[in-house]
């Protein structure tokens, strides 16, 4: 059949370079030849005297220098306008689908890179909170810039970004600060088995207070305050509230012991104090409760829950997790699937906090015994009266 098929062919080829073939059948064979890359290679064959038979270079002779020519051009062209049409199909088609795999996997991404960052800032940087950002993730490269700022009194100060950046799975973070470093001021004790007494730990809290009671009234302070024991999140409000209205300071940082912290590092003369990157804690602001709003005070519960199922998201997205909490911690592993385990098994416990508020009324917590270390953090004027308007302007 196949043979039957290339004769009938081939004898139609020779009656056309022999004029034999009407006007309809001959640019019928024409558009076929410019159709067919084979039937081209074998009328240019043809007409070159290249074939079995006499026959063959007399029918090729039969036609001008010119026809041959321009029936020769005109398939070549054909061929090679269907081949460009064709190639620039599958590179449109393959662009596309990059583009969206690009677009899913990117926001995929975005979405958990995102989360994760703030996560790991809100979880290791006392009296730090995210702000504003700004980001672009593909599947090839990808960047956030997270805000970063830091309550004193009632204003949120800028005190630089997180960069965070991926190169296909490779994710890294770099905190870059307003002033190129940021002075750590807030410090917590960890109440360790070994007990003190209070004129053992008073170098922990005396310079703090005698700050505190030569600053003007007009001012506003950040407070880190440590306990000898650890405390609920309902016992700590119980607590501050003997001492300070709640609406004359607010609480902006929790220290939480997550049993990683002994293991980690060494204790000073029976004292292990921690700071940004050794610390493990949350804000409670930070913290996504979902459409329900919360209560300001109480609702410890919940409050504690919401923490612990963001623990068990981290540990879900371990290596990510692992990936932009080096820099954070200390260039080391936060180690949070470990601290989760020591979480559900312990309980959230509260061994520390950051406070701000009028200065005069945070010395006010000088009386609680059960204050283990204090530490003082950025001074400003008073600002505890919020301003009708207000705002800031970035230059990046």
């Amino acid at each position: 059949m196949t043979n039957n098929s290339d004769d009938s062919r081939e004898q139609k080829l020779l009656a056309y370079l022999r004029g034999e073939l009407d006007e309809r059948e001959a640019k019928k064979l024409e558009d076929d030849v410019a159709d067919d890359e084979e039937v081209t290679g074998r009328l240019e064959r043809l007409l070159l005297g290249e074939g079995d038979g006499e026959s063959q270079t007399q029918a090729a002779q039969t036609l001008s220098d010119e026809k041959q020519r321009a029936i020769i051009r005109r398939g070549k062209w054909k061929m090679r306008l269907t081949n460009s049409v064709y190639t620039f199909g599958i590179f449109f088609l393959v662009g596309a689908v990059l583009l969206v795999a690009n677009g899913w996997i990117g926001s995929w991404m975005h979405d958990d890179l995102f989360r994760v960052t703030k996560d790991m800032v809100n979880f290791t940087q006392p009296g730090v909170s995210t702000g504003s950002s700004g980001s672009q993730v593909g599947v090839v490269y990808g960047q956030i810039n997270m805000e970063l700022r830091e309550q004193v009194g009632a204003e949120e100060q800028n005190i630089g970004f997180l960069e965070s950046t991926n190169f296909l799975w490779s994710v890294r973070a770099e905190p870059k600060w307003a002033n190129g470093i940021r002075e750590t001021k807030l410090f917590f004790r960890y109440p360790t088995d070994e007990k003190m007494t209070e004129e053992e730990t008073a170098y922990l809290r005396t310079p703090a207070w005698n700050t505190m009671n030569r600053l003007p009234e007009g001012t506003v302070s950040q407070l880190a305050v440590s306990f000898d024991h650890p405390l609920t999140y309902d016992d700590y409000q119980k607590l501050i509230a003997r001492h300070i209205f709640a609406h004359n300071a607010e609480t902006v940082w929790f220290a939480i012991d997550t049993g990683v912290e002994l293991k980690d590092h060494d204790q000073d003369g029976g004292n292990l104090l921690l700071s940004a990157g050794e610390v493990w804690g949350y804000a409670e602001r930070n913290l996504d409760y979902g459409n329900a709003p919360i209560q300001v005070n109480g609702e410890g519960d919940r409050r504690t829950a919401t923490f612990l199922a963001e623990m068990k998201y981290l540990t879900e997205h371990d290596r990510l997790t692992r990936d932009i909490g080096r820099i954070l911690v200390s260039h080391q592993d936060p180690k949070v699937a470990e601290r989760y385990a020591y979480l559900q098994e312990k309980g959230v416990r509260i061994y520390g906090a950051v406070l701000t508020g009028p200065t005069k009324e945070l010395l006010k917590l000088q009386a609680e015994k059960s204050i283990a270390a204090a530490f003082l953090g950025k001074v400003e004027w008073w600002n505890w009266d919020r301003p009708g308007a207000s705002g800031m302007q970035y230059s990046w």
